[in-house]
C-alpha cells in the first residue's frame, strides 16, 4: 500500500485510438556514429520493456490492455518518433502518459512527439520549473551532438509537463498500479523515480547508471544523492531500469555510492590541502574506475565536486535553481 499522507492521484484509462505506424516512425540517420551495440528492446515482465540505447537515453515502456506509459520521452523528435515505431510492434493502444524524470534535455525533448499522441505528461514539480528555466541552456549545449548525428535542432520544441506531483502519483492501468514518487535530490533537483511493482522493477534515471561515472555538475548534494540511492536499494524490487546503460542490480548501488563517496571524501581532502583545482584534476584520477563509462570526463567532474564545496550549489545551476 502507498501511504495515506504523501500526495497520490490514481487515474484509470478508458479510451482506444486507432494510430497509423507509418506516420510516426522515422529512426535516426545512418550518419549517427555509435560506440555501442545497437538500440533493442527488452522485455522485463509481460507489460513491461526496457528501450536499451547504450549510445543514447534509454526509456521504459509499459504496454497495457488500456493504453501505454511511456518513462523518459527521448532526446530529440526524430528519435522519439523512431521510439513510438517500436512501441507500435508491441502494441496498438493509445500512449496516453509520457513520463519525464529529469530536467536534463535528453530526458523530454522528444516530448512534442508524443504530445501529438496524445499522451498526458509528467513530471515532478520542481523538474517542471526547472525545465521551463533552463531547457534553451540544455538545448544549445546539445546542438552540436544533434548537427554531427544529422538530427535537426531546429525541429526541436519545448513542451511543458501537463501535470506535476510533489512527493508521490500513482497512475492505475488495467488494474495495475504504477507508482512515481521523489524522495529528494539525487543527481539533480526533481529527479524521479517510476516503480513498477507488479514486475519488481524501477526506473532510476539518471541517478544510477550501472558502471559510469556519473554527471556531477547538477547535484545540490552528494550525501543527498548517495540517501536516495540506498532507498532504492532497499526497495522490493529484483531489476533496476536506468536512463542510460544496461539494466541494473543492487550491487550496482554499492558501486555507484562507492564512486560518489570515495570522490567527495578525496576532493575534501584536497580542498582541505589547499591544493589548487587545476592540480587536483590532474592528481585525482581514480584509477579503480578507469573502465567505467564517461571516465574520461572526471577531470570535469572534480571540478564539479571543487565548485559544490566552495559555493554548497551545483556548477550547472545559476541563481533560481531553488525552487520556493
Amino acid at each position: 500500500m502507498f501511504g495515506a499522507t504523501t500526495r497520490r492521484l490514481v487515474l484509470c484509462a478508458a479510451f482506444c485510438v486507432g494510430l497509423c505506424v507509418a506516420a510516426v516512425w522515422s529512426a535516426p540517420p545512418a550518419s549517427a556514429q555509435r560506440g555501442g551495440p545497437p538500440a533493442q528492446m527488452k522485455t522485463i515482465a509481460d507489460d513491461l520493456y526496457f528501450w536499451f540505447d547504450y549510445d543514447g537515453t534509454n526509456s521504459i515502456i509499459w504496454a497495457t490492455s488500456e493504453g501505454v506509459m511511456v518513462v523518459d520521452t527521448q532526446p530529440h523528435p526524430a528519435q522519439a518518433r523512431r521510439l513510438i515505431g517500436e512501441i507500435r510492434k508491441i502494441t496498438d493502444k493509445p500512449i496516453k502518459w509520457a513520463i519525464n524524470t529529469q530536467v536534463h534535455g535528453d530526458h523530454f525533448l522528444g516530448n512534442s512527439e508524443f504530445k501529438k499522441e496524445g499522451a498526458t505528461i509528467v513530471a515532478n514539480a520542481h523538474a517542471k520549473y526547472l525545465m521551463e528555466r533552463y531547457w534553451e541552456k540544455d538545448l544549445k549545449r546539445r546542438v552540436p551532438g544533434f548537427e554531427k548525428a544529422g538530427l535537426d535542432p531546429k525541429e526541436v520544441s519545448f513542451v511543458a509537463p501537463d501535470k506535476t506531483f510533489e512527493d508521490e502519483l500513482v497512475i492505475e492501468m488495467a488494474g495495475r498500479k504504477v507508482r512515481l514518487f521523489y524522495p529528494g535530490p539525487g543527481q539533480d533537483p526533481g529527479c524521479a523515480y517510476v516503480h513498477f511493482p507488479h514486475a519488481k522493477a524501477v526506473a532510476t534515471s539518471g541517478s544510477l547508471t550501472p558502471k559510469s561515472v556519473s554527471n556531477l555538475m547538477y547535484t545540490p548534494s552528494i550525501d543527498g544523492w548517495v540517501k536516495v540511492l540506498r532507498q532504492l536499494q532497499g526497495m522490493d524490487v529484483d531489476v533496476y531500469l536506468p536512463g542510460h546503460g544496461d539494466l541494473g542490480k543492487k550491487s550496482d548501488i554499492d558501486d555507484a555510492v562507492g564512486f560518489l563517496t570515495t570522490l567527495q571524501s578525496e576532493v575534501k581532502a584536497a580542498r582541505a590541502k589547499g591544493v589548487p583545482l587545476a592540480e587536483a584534476q590532474k592528481s585525482l584520477t581514480f584509477p579503480a574506475y578507469k573502465d567505467w563509462r564517461n571516465y574520461g570526463r572526471m577531470a570535469d567532474y572534480v571540478r564539479n565536486l571543487y565548485v559544490l564545496e566552495e559555493t554548497g550549489k551545483p556548477e550547472y545551476w545559476t541563481q533560481g535553481w531553488e525552487r520556493k
